[in-house]
């Protein structure tokens, strides 16, 4: 649907500005250097929106835990913060509508009066006041996993060019979702391989061997560890030797910040920050 009449006083934007426009948003896309998922697609639903002059633009991604389209990215707009606030900022798949629509079939989708579209949600034409919307199908690394949104609320306000120009965005957030996310896959990969390591640094010695080291970095002496534990000190000289050796260790102020970076010992200071 081509806009009908230009808002009072808005002046058409000739095709090249626009080219010019969609171009320099590509360009600012392949900037995002954030690799976060969130912040990304935060960042790339506001260029788009800026470029399309929309009330909000959405990055959309299906969770298969809940069945839903879920705006991960949203931008910073009256509208967006809305819509979040309003709870319309995720689809069920059973409640139908032009975004699981979109998601379902993978053909895009474009309307100038949404108010006259009974397959609208309400919340979306009632409540955000959306009129005009263009949703087309978003793939990462291939595979068919949302959509991207643009809305205004503004009838007729989109058009053709619009359209196309979304739907070569469309394939650059898909690349921006797919590195954001394998980063993150990368992060907690390393995360459970350090715990991973860690535990089995930890298995390297005894239980009561890691009271004693725990001991250590508290820095308490041997008589102390003794009292503690309910040795005797030369029991625990024993131990000290004994891990020492088992850790490749020299000496207890090693012990200590082994003892430390494997979680044995936390400082109150620690525990007070956490708090």
């Amino acid at each position: 649907m081509l806009r009908d009449e230009l808002d009072a006083g808005e002046e058409p934007q000739s095709p090249r500005n626009a080219e010019t426009r969609y171009f320099q948003t590509l360009e600012r896309l392949l900037t995002i250097a954030s690799p976060e998922l969130r912040p990304a697609l935060d960042q790339a639903s506001l260029l788009v929106a800026e470029a399309l002059d929309a009330d909000k633009v959405d990055i959309f991604l299906y969770e298969t835990d809940n069945d839903s389209l879920v705006a991960l990215g949203t931008s910073d707009t009256p509208t967006g913060h809305k819509q979040h606030q309003l709870g319309l900022d995720r689809f069920p798949r059973s409640n139908g509508g032009p975004v699981v629509d979109v998601f379902v079939s993978g053909q895009a989708y474009w309307t100038g009066q949404a108010d006259q579209d009974p397959s609208q949600p309400r919340g979306v034409v009632e409540s955000l006041g959306i009129r005009s919307q263009i949703d087309v199908p978003l793939t990462v690394d291939g595979e068919p996993r949302g959509v991207l949104s643009a809305c205004s609320i503004r009838s007729n306000h989109f058009d053709a060019a619009d359209e196309h120009f979304l739907q070569s965005v469309s394939q650059w957030i898909g690349l921006i979702t797919h590195r954001a996310e394998l980063v993150e896959q990368s992060a907690s990969e390393a995360v459970s391989r350090g715990r991973r390591e860690a535990g089995e640094e930890l298995a390297r010695i005894t239980r009561r061997q890691q009271e004693v080291a725990a001991c250590v970095a508290e820095g308490l002496s041997n008589e102390e560890i003794a009292e503690r534990l309910v040795l005797t000190p030369g029991t625990v000289a024993n131990h000290l030797q004994q891990i020492l050796n088992r850790l490749g260790l020299r000496n207890r102020t090693q012990l200590a910040t082994w003892a430390v970076e494997h979680g044995l010992y936390r400082s109150t200071w620690d525990e007070a920050a956490e708090a």
